[in-house]
């Protein structure tokens, strides 16, 4: 019993670590060292602005607006590249929050995961994938992302856009963006098999699976970010 207990305590010490958001940079858009919009580029027509008119949390994110002149469209990129830290084979996932504001006639928002080789070389990824939210802050999750074989990198895209309509126009907060592993099973099993005492104090409902788990994710997290 007492092996039980002190290995539970050795959980609850050593493997609370914080939550790590992945290897992106400034992921809400908060600022570093390097600047305001440090792993961040803001790209085309109308490129997106860090704002601190609203935020999700913290003080600012990143705002879009776009409004077309005459019928011609207009466009907004937010991009981000990770160019390590990404393990084949795995599972990942993207979540962020958006904040809508105005979704006008032909506009479009959309998201794209495209993997990256050792070099930078691009191979494959989802394409462009349209997401929706609400005139509140909503949090778009988009799962079971496997890294092919040869990714260590990651780009990660967000395109606004109006189509080549009078009066196209579309008005966007976003916010707080993850990029992280979001299958941790077998670092998990193997935790249990290395500390059967902490699979017995699962089995007789001294501690959740939840909770270890939730250890055990943090523990890797700390190791991929070093």
């Amino acid at each position: 019993m007492k092996l039980i207990y002190y290995s539970i305590l050795f959980l609850s010490l050593h493997l609370g670590f914080p939550k790590i958001h992945a290897a992106l940079i400034n992921h809400g858009f908060e600022g570093t060292k390097d600047g305001p919009m440090a792993g961040w580029q803001c790209a085309s027509i109308q490129p997106p602005t860090r704002s601190d008119k609203d935020s999700h949390k913290g003080s600012f994110s990143i705002h879009s607006k776009l409004v077309n002149k005459g019928p011609f469209p207009t466009e907004g990129h937010l991009i981000q590249v990770v160019e390590k830290g990404i393990v084949e084979g795995e599972k990942y996932a993207l979540s962020f929050w958006i904040k809508e504001v105005d979704f006008g006639v032909s506009y479009v928002q959309e998201t794209m995961v495209s993997w990256l080789s050792e070099t930078g070389e691009p191979l494959g990824g989802t394409g462009l994938k349209p997401f929706k939210g609400k005139s509140e802050w909503t949090r778009i999750l988009i799962n079971d992302l496997v890294a092919p074989a040869g990714a260590q990198g990651v780009k990660l895209m967000f395109r606004f856009v109006t189509g080549a309509v009078e009066g196209g126009s579309g008005e966007i907060f976003l916010d707080d963006v993850a990029f992280e592993r979001s299958d941790y099973e077998k670092e998990y099993h193997a935790f249990l098999k290395a500390n059967p005492a902490v699979a017995q104090a699962i089995e007789k409902g001294l501690i959740s699976k939840e909770k270890v788990l939730e250890g055990v994710k943090s523990q890797e997290k700390e190791r991929e970010r070093h």
